[in-house]
């Protein structure tokens, strides 16, 4: 005896459809995903590259103490990075000028807003790589020749040459502070500052305290952070 059997499947317009409606939702959550996972790994890369720069400078800040401002000048920063800091952190390429430096540029840094920085190549800062791929410019003075005022200030760059090359995206602003119980230590720049100036000086135009309201915010960049992808 024959048994009549149905086939049951779907039609190739229900495929189109399922696979379409499978893109969209693709589509719409895939970018989200990959911008929470870019936010955690640059927080992590910025955590990390804050503690290998603190470790040495503590270490150096307890036997040399920090250079006067005048004795910043006069050393200029390849001296006072053999004295005050090649002693104390492995470094992977110490480097002179932007294209020694892996940049294709004089300015290769930029804000969010599209404003241009510097690289400097002159001896007012100090350019080194470290192991992990961060690189790091140690400003010595204000590069002003009638100038004698320090500038504590670091650049970081979490990626290097890699790029995007962005403030508060994977650039950020350190320095150097001194404290009668704490000693010399490295902390975002802002470190100091009221919540109302952290806010004014964290945005697309004014992205210099990004990495202290990441700080803030619990090592966390917030939905009001200026991310740019």
């Amino acid at each position: 005896m024959n048994i009549l059997r149905k086939s049951y499947g779907f039609t190739l317009a229900e495929v189109l459809i399922t696979l379409g409606i499978i893109g969209v939702v693709a589509a719409i959550t895939i970018p989200g995903l990959i911008t929470t996972h870019q936010k955690k790994v640059t927080v992590t890369k910025l955590q990390r590259a804050i503690s290998i720069l603190n470790q040495a400078y503590r270490l150096s800040y307890d036997e040399n103490g920090e250079a006067t401002a005048q004795e910043a000048k006069d050393m200029g920063a390849d001296e006072y990075f053999k004295k005050y800091w090649e002693p104390y952190i492995k470094v992977a390429r110490y480097c002179k000028n932007y294209n020694d430096c892996g940049y294709n540029r004089y300015n290769p840094y930029k804000t969010p807003s599209g404003a241009s920085l510097a690289v400097a190549v002159n001896n007012s800062r100090a350019k080194f790589y470290t192991f992990d791929g961060f690189f790091y410019m140690i400003m010595v003075d204000s590069g002003n020749p009638d100038s004698v005022i320090i500038n504590t200030n670091i650049y970081l760059d979490i990626n290097g040459e890699q790029g995007p090359n962005i403030m508060g995206r994977d650039v950020f602003l350190l320095n150097r502070y001194v404290d009668d119980k704490k000693g010399g230590f490295i902390q975002p720049e802002c470190y100091n500052y009221t919540e109302a100036n952290i806010k004014t000086r964290c945005t697309s135009t004014n992205p210099y305290c990004c990495a202290e309201k990441i700080r803030r915010d619990g090592w966390n960049i917030s939905k009001d952070y200026p991310w740019k992808g």
